[in-house]
């Protein structure tokens, strides 16, 4: 791979270690329901750390390529450390947290393996207060009564029924 290309990635995947860092460290401790680990974007980051380790030891490398290689272990490694879920103050989603008084809404979906759970998370740019979002953890079923209660605690009176799009 170019040294040109080499830096690049060290960048990118440095910025983004550290913004993952940041999160895991600032999120410690509020997530008390877990979501379900194994989404396909974790699987992907997991295959991409695979495939950098095993970069290490299976082709003829240059220095910027160990560091490339490093700093993409760290990477993929602080993502994974990162968990979504909810907690007494609020819900983390992709290693942001959210609190209570921002969810508009929530609404749930029972799968065969999984409970899908959709929160309307009020906007936090001043510039554009009108527009929501919309989270989806997934939580596993074992953890579904836990779930549903603490939800019921914390956002009872915004239990909506959300409209579902069809195709």
């Amino acid at each position: 791979m170019s040294d040109t290309m080499n830096i690049i990635l060290i960048a990118s995947f440095s910025v983004l270690s550290v913004i993952m860092l940041v999160r895991w460290f600032l999120n410690r401790g509020k997530v008390m329901i877990q979501d379900q680990q194994w989404s396909y974007i974790r699987i992907l980051f997991l295959i991409v750390g695979l495939l950098s380790i095993l970069s290490f030891v299976t082709s003829n490398n240059s220095f910027l390529d160990y560091v490339r290689l490093t700093v993409m272990v760290i990477a993929v490694s602080a993502y994974m450390i990162v968990r979504d879920g909810v907690g007494e103050d609020g819900l983390v989603s992709g290693g942001k947290f959210y609190p209570w008084e921002i969810v508009r809404a929530y609404d749930y979906k029972e799968l065969k393996n999984v409970v899908e759970v959709y929160f309307t998370v009020d906007s936090t740019n001043e510039k554009k207060p009108d527009e929501y979002t919309t989270k989806v953890l997934d939580f596993s079923n074992e953890s579904k009564d836990i779930l549903m209660r603490f939800l019921e605690i914390n956002l009872g009176r915004k239990y909506t029924r959300m409209k579902k799009k069809t195709k």
